[in-house]
């Protein structure tokens, strides 16, 4: 700046500037949406554990046996 204020120009840089902000913001992407899908996949992965837990359990007598009773009385 000094430089400029004393009448002498800088010279020019004959290569790009090593900026690393928008190489950082893209990985800084890639990583959100990757932990994004991890975690859609585990709540996925739970569900389906839950879904065939309740699915083998359905129609069977004793999956209710203890919530409802058998015969009704009137």
């Amino acid at each position: 700046l000094a430089d400029l204020h004393e009448g002498r120009a800088r010279p020019k840089r004959k290569m790009p500037s090593l900026s690393i902000n928008n190489p950082m913001e893209v990985l800084r992407q890639r990583l959100l949406l990757e932990v994004a899908r991890k975690q859609m996949r585990e709540a996925n992965q739970r569900q389906a554990v839950a879904n065939r837990l309740f699915l083998q359990n359905v129609g069977k007598r004793g999956f209710w046996a203890n919530s409802a009773p058998t015969r009704y009385d009137n």
